[in-house]
């Protein structure tokens, strides 16, 4: 990306208005859901340390990593179904209304747009195989010393 100046500032406003839009827990958990479900062990290795931090926990975080979806409960639930929902070309209103029980509509449609951009993340980090900025790859069950 930075081989691309100007595209990648452009970027970041965007990201910016998006990451500025949603609560940090929020954002993170959708990061992680779209990583897992994208497979994208570039996406999840960088958040995953980030998720927890943000008050993500390690129970939800390891559900997500081994696609125990049935694990999660309440607001947790609702938005990591809408996510998956969405990247698989599948929304539907009641994935909305699920989101929508627990965030505001402008937090609701900013969800979506971060999926979508992540979404894209994914994609071109696989396109270039880009690999881990770590030397092992934490996992998608990571343990204590992860975080």
């Amino acid at each position: 990306m930075g081989n691309a100046p100007h595209a990648l500032a452009g970027l970041f406003e965007y990201m910016d208005g998006l990451y500025s839009s949603l609560p940090v827990e929020l954002r993170e958990l959708a990061i992680l859901t779209t990583a897992r479900v994208q497979d994208s062990r570039y996406e999840w290795q960088q958040h995953v340390a980030v998720a927890h931090d943000a008050g993500v926990s390690l129970a939800t975080i390891r559900a997500i990593g081994t696609e125990r979806w049935g694990d999660l409960s309440g607001s947790t639930a609702a938005v990591c179904e809408f996510v998956r929902a969405q990247c698989a070309g599948e929304m539907a209103d009641e994935h909305v209304a699920a989101v929508t029980d627990h965030y505001s509509t402008e937090e609701t449609v900013a969800l979506s747009m971060l999926v979508g951009h992540y979404t894209g993340v994914a994609q071109f980090v696989e396109s270039l195989a880009l690999s881990l900025e770590a030397e092992a790859f934490v996992g998608w069950e990571p343990d204590d010393a992860a975080l």
